[in-house]
């Protein structure tokens, strides 16, 4: 299954699965906690400023993120870890230096190549045509 976008957030392998201060269960998104704090409450503040205090501690909370993260095939910072590099280009990389353009650069255009040279449309206030 390929998971991008709206998805990964209805998938239940990437949620962290939480418990309040009441024992009730919470699956959090963990694309939407913008921090984690221990006050000494576990508090986790979600984007849109609410927030959501657990009974598990930040250190149990940071494990099941990198978790959830992992099983989606993401890092801990939502960046795809990149294949490993053996230091060569690959072969459909043409040779030719980088910081060259692949198509030339766009062209500006002046008023009579557009075909707007001293041409009048329509009559204009001064009496004359």
């Amino acid at each position: 299954m390929d998971l991008a976008g709206p998805e990964v957030a209805t998938d239940l392998r990437s949620m962290l699965k939480l418990t309040r201060l009441d024992h009730r269960t919470v699956a959090i998104n963990p694309d939407h906690i913008a921090w984690v704090e221990a006050t000494p409450d576990t508090t986790l503040c979600l984007l849109g400023d609410r927030k959501v205090i657990v009974r598990e501690t930040l250190d149990e909370v940071v494990e099941r993120f990198v978790a959830a993260r992992t099983r989606v095939g993401c890092t801990a910072l939502g960046i795809q870890a990149p294949p490993p590099s053996n230091g060569r280009r690959p072969s459909s990389i043409s040779g030719r230096p980088s910081g060259y353009p692949s198509s030339p650069p766009p062209r500006i255009l002046d008023a009579h190549e557009l075909g707007f040279g001293a041409q009048r449309v329509g009559k204009s206030d001064d009496g004359g045509e």
